[in-house]
């Protein structure tokens, strides 16, 4: 959904409630003083998603301004040639948004954390402000009811929430992947003439565009399977077969390990060093958002039992003890969002397998330095297709990680 049309559901569901709200203080008719909770409820839960991924467009607009010195450190020089200036080297395909697949996911993720929170109010509301048996009553215990349902419907229908998620990230990284392989020919491509390393390549992005998730798990392999079953790892053949059999020039061997440097080393290790420290700035702020909500909830807490204890309620409650009660109800399930936010996002997890891969990728990057002050021939090319191996294992072993990290069976809502 674009941004415009979010900003005009946004409107239009607001003037919605104003014009509900309006008619049913000027006719006072029950059945609109019924329906005026569950109106509510429903623009706050449009609002709720719609502003979530709002906010995370212009957050993300955000970063690319902060980063944007950052970036341009990276700019490689005029001189490395792009992958995609070899032979053979694809572009990788456009696909799915991964962006949108994760601020969907998310999104229903906050808004599972809010609704459990959002019916203790709704509860607490008309327990403690409003008369039993009234319209007004009837009505929010209503919009708890619709809360619960929609609570219980959506987790029952989102199975597998994270999965396209998931699917559409690595299958993008994998793409990626695959062109760098051939650059550097190695795996399924070591070896191979430029006809043959086509014709491979054709077949891999063929059967890498319709997998599935096991298929995609399978495939991120770094090895040969056999008709026997045997597995042979790409790094064992790289030593094996040597120079793979089909020479390259000296000069093309260190023009592909320039372009490697710069444009999978280098860039790689920027991405893992900004997606960190957003992850650790989401953690800092989900964190000290859960700290605040917990010790507000045990100062309401004592509040509220120094007021029972001196007995100022009474038959009728007076305001003070009535929202006190109100927030001494609703602060508990609060507190229980916040911490559930903390874990939908993991940010800290995410954050710590960011900062090893990045270091991982420093020590190949000091590797692959050392290997350019080398002279050419036949064994630099093969020390290069080793260290190739041994940066795709790393960037593969992170993308197992994230996986594991991110991945649900179902969104965790008490059920």
């Amino acid at each position: 959904m674009r941004t415009s049309v979010r900003i005009w559901l946004v409107v239009g569901v607001s003037l919605v409630l104003s014009a509900w709200t309006a008619a049913t203080v000027l006719s006072g008719a029950s059945a609109l003083v019924v329906a005026l909770p569950m109106v509510g409820t429903v623009w706050m839960l449009i609002v709720l998603d719609s502003g979530y991924l709002l906010g995370r467009q212009w957050a993300h607009r955000r970063r690319r301004r902060v980063g944007r010195p950052q970036r341009a450190a990276w700019t490689p020089a005029p001189e490395i040639r792009r992958p995609i200036d070899y032979p053979n080297v694809l572009p990788r395909p456009a696909g799915d948004t991964v962006v949108d697949r994760q601020g969907r996911f998310r999104a229903t993720g906050i808004r599972l954390a809010v609704l459990p929170a959002l019916a203790v109010t709704c509860l607490t509301v008309q327990t403690v402000f409003l008369e039993h048996g009234g319209d007004l009553g009837l009505g929010f215990v209503l919009a708890e009811c619709l809360l619960l349902v929609s609570m219980v419907w959506t987790v029952w229908t989102s199975q597998e929430p994270s999965q396209p998620w998931v699917t559409s990230r690595v299958r993008a990284e994998l793409f990626r992947r695959e062109m760098f392989l051939l650059l550097a020919a190695v795996g399924p491509y070591l070896g191979r003439t430029d006809r043959e390393a086509e014709q491979v390549r054709d077949a891999r992005l063929s059967l890498l565009a319709a997998s599935g998730p096991a298929d995609l798990s399978a495939f991120a392999r770094l090895c040969d399977r056999g008709s026997d079953g045997a597995e042979s790892h790409w790094q064992d053949a790289v030593r094996l077969r040597g120079d793979g059999g089909v020479p390259v020039a000296d000069a093309e061997t260190s023009e592909r390990m320039r372009t490697y440097l710069d444009y999978r080393i280098r860039r790689q290790s920027l991405f893992f060093e900004l997606a960190a420290g957003a992850c650790e700035r989401t953690e800092d702020r989900l964190g000290r958002t859960a700290k605040a909500t917990i010790l507000a909830a045990v100062a309401v807490a004592v509040a509220y039992a120094v007021l029972l204890q001196s007995g100022r309620g009474g038959d009728g409650p007076s305001g003070t003890s009535a929202v006190v009660a109100l927030l001494a109800a609703g602060l508990p399930p609060l507190c229980n969002m916040a911490l559930a936010v903390q874990n939908l996002f993991a940010s800290q997890r995410l954050a710590a397998s960011y900062r090893e891969t990045r270091q991982e990728l420093l020590g190949h990057e000091n590797t692959l330095r050392r290997l350019l002050a080398e002279p050419a021939g036949a064994e630099l090319a093969v020390s290069f297709r080793s260290l190739v191996v041994r940066v795709e294992s790393t960037l593969t072993e992170e993308l197992r990680r994230w996986r594991i990290i991110v991945a649900k069976t179902e969104f965790e809502a008490g059920l």
